[in-house]
């Protein structure tokens, strides 16, 4: 008897939640992500992508294989991508895939220098605003860079010399976003470090610390400066420095 006691009133709390948890239609889904194709920015010396046909319907069926590097299109930078010891991308919790997005516009700062790096003013000036950035967030920089993706060449943007101009994060904000206890960070452009950049410092310090970094992301013109729910769909390659990635966005409505 008791046993059926208390089956039922499992039954009835696992109703009570799901009838408490709101319908998918009340979410407005944004997709995040660049399309994969051939002729994609990718990072100057990286192999491009590569689609190439195994078989058509009139064979029975519709397949594909496609080749590319780990950092191509969306994608994320796992921890050991510049530190050796920490997690692949294989080893990431799905629990660190998910969180807040809170968006930082510095777009007004990248039209006077496109080398701009959000620096822990931004960071602060957003709060001032928004709210303290809660844990396991993820805080994507709008540097307005998404715009150039169809011109492969504006947007490495590489000068005569060879060096990349396009926006990043500074250290010192990586560092101060650290203390909020972030899951990561993500941009709209190839890197989370400034083009020029040869130290790679702001990868350093938010990967030391076990976090991720998303980099090509779009449409962040339809995300709020806070709200919206992130779930980061990375490939789980096994030793993977990185993977591309489905991003989506959710807002409720």
């Amino acid at each position: 008897m008791r046993l059926w006691v208390s089956f039922l009133l499992l039954i009835f709390l696992g109703i009570g939640f799901l009838l408490s948890q709101p319908r998918i239609e009340t979410w407005r889904i944004i997709d995040l992500t660049h399309t994969l194709s051939p002729g994609i920015p990718v990072w100057p010396g990286n192999p491009p992508f590569e689609l190439k046909n195994l078989a058509r319907h009139d064979q029975g069926y519709y397949a594909n294989a496609f080749s590319c590097a780990e950092h191509t299109g969306t994608h994320i930078d796992a921890p050991v991508h510049f530190i050796s010891q920490q997690r692949y991308a294989s080893d990431i919790p799905a629990l660190n895939l998910v969180g807040e997005a809170r968006v930082i516009d510095i777009r007004r700062a990248v039209s006077k220098n496109p080398d701009y790096a959000l620096t822990s003013r931004d960071v602060l000036d957003h709060e001032a605003r928004f709210g303290t950035i809660p844990p396991r967030s993820f805080v994507i920089a709008r540097t307005g860079w998404e715009e150039r993706w169809s011109r492969p060449k504006d947007y490495v943007n590489q000068d005569e010399g060879g060096v990349m101009h396009f926006p990043g994060f500074s250290p010192d904000a990586i560092a101060l976003l650290l203390t909020r206890g972030i899951n990561g960070v993500g941009i709209d452009t190839l890197s989370i470090d400034p083009g020029p950049s040869k130290d790679f410092a702001a990868h350093k310090v938010l990967l030391k610390a076990g976090k991720i970094a998303i980099e090509n992301l779009t449409n962040l013109r339809e995300l709020p400066p806070r709200g919206a729910s992130l779930i980061v769909g990375a490939l789980k390659i096994r030793e993977g420095s990185g993977a591309p990635a489905r991003v989506f966005a959710l807002i409720r409505q």
